[in-house]
């Protein structure tokens, strides 16, 4: 069969499209099962750590159960804060700082994940779902800068959205992190990656976005637990 042009925006069978979204569907299912095996097992890790422990192993263990998490949280629809509440519970406030550092690295390392994936990609995946509008504009978006697709995005998408969606996409960005639920629309990991994969969201500001948007859950859990305020969390 001859190569497909890049250019070319017409969508392929449904034949050939829907084995490879099942191929792609089940290596998701299959990412998410296992990310879940490894934060029962982190989990159980954590738990059998006794509390302020000094011992050189233990730290050791320690550290990689923040890698472990950091790892686990950049992946799409992965609950990885369940082990940064368990981590809390167990060690309350002093493990506040490694969190917040852990989680900010595994939702940078998300963000650069999806700026190394290629465009045509996307517009491949928007042709087998026979997205053809959304592949033509993948297509449009490929050659141009940040700045240039922004403008692009703000002639195709309806006005009134298109202005208060694009000029404030950072405090978007933030909130969809933050907010209630997000894990089904791909969890931390996954909004990020998708705003890596856009090429709309620059590193410079993303970066100390992130920085903010991280931060209010364990600030909380560290005021909470030096002024005694949940005790069930040691101070």
């Amino acid at each position: 069969m001859p190569a497909r042009p890049e250019t070319d925006t017409t969508p392929p069978s449904w034949g050939e499209s829907l084995p490879r979204l099942a191929v792609k569907l089940i290596v998701l299912i299959a990412i998410v099962i296992l990310s879940h095996y490894a934060i029962d097992f982190a989990l159980s890790w954590a738990e059998s750590l006794p509390a302020h422990s000094e011992a050189r192993a233990e730290r050791l263990i320690l550290l990689a159960i923040f890698v472990a998490y950091a790892l686990l949280i950049a992946l799409p629809f992965v609950p990885g804060i369940e082990i940064a509440i368990a981590l809390l519970v167990l060690r309350g406030p002093e493990f506040a700082l490694p969190i917040y550092l852990a989680t900010l690295g595994g939702l940078s390392l998300a963000f650069l994940a999806g700026r190394l994936v290629p465009i045509r990609s996307l517009k491949r995946f928007f042709l087998d779902l026979h997205l053809v509008k959304a592949a033509a504009l993948v297509d449009r978006l490929g050659p141009m800068g940040p700045a240039q697709r922004v403008r692009e995005l703000q002639r195709s998408l309806p006005r009134k959205h298109a202005r208060i969606a694009l000029r404030y996409r950072y405090v978007g960005l933030a909130l969809l992190i933050n907010m209630p639920g997000s894990g089904l629309i791909g969890g931390g990991g996954g909004i990020c990656l998708m705003a890596g994969m856009s090429g709309v969201f620059s590193p410079r500001a993303t970066f100390p976005t992130l920085a903010l948007a991280v931060m209010p859950f364990p600030v909380l859990m560290w005021v909470a637990g030096t002024n005694g305020l949940m005790p069930w969390l040691p101070a």
